[in-house]
């Protein structure tokens, strides 16, 4: 049987089972068998009438489940290996007309004065914007970023 592990969610998987942690308790739960350092618990799990608890040793870094029986006496060990963390993709790049259309009003208008709409408008289709307004927009563009993961590049 396979078991990986979602450092994210903390979700222990035993082959195509998903078992969520019930505890995400820091312990000292033994000695590692690859360089018989301390094992600390990241995650315990309930797995019918066995308890898995997900370790990480604290020198090498391996991945372990110790699984233990309803008394917590000691069952078994096996190693575990880890499922990608997905990472997330840039943000989307807004540097023309088309782009800026696609973006809904309602964004645009709470981050930035009408004023400063019909400037990122102008600039967007080449003409010439009311320089104070494309200004205070391009201030405010870092903001418009972290709220809707869209960057402005106009």
């Amino acid at each position: 049987m396979e078991y990986s592990y979602d450092l994210k969610g903390n979700n222990l998987y035993i082959g195509e089972n998903q078992i969520p942690a019930y505890s995400l308790e820091e312990n000292e739960i033994g000695n590692c068998t690859s360089c018989d350092s301390i094992l600390t618990s990241l995650s315990y799990h309930a797995a019918g009438e066995r308890t898995v608890v997900v370790t990480k040793c604290i020198y090498c870094g391996a991945f372990h489940a110790n699984v233990y029986d309803s008394g917590w006496n000691w069952v078994d060990e096996f190693q575990v290996s880890l499922l990608p963390i997905p990472i997330p993709i840039s943000n989307q790049i807004i540097d023309d007309c088309e782009g800026l259309e696609a973006i809904s009003m309602k964004k645009l208008e709470a981050v930035f004065s009408r004023g400063e709409i019909e400037a990122l408008f102008a600039r967007a289709k080449d003409e010439t914007p009311i320089r104070q307004y494309l200004y205070r927009a391009r201030k405010k563009y870092k903001l418009f970023e972290e709220i809707f993961d869209l960057e402005l590049a106009l």
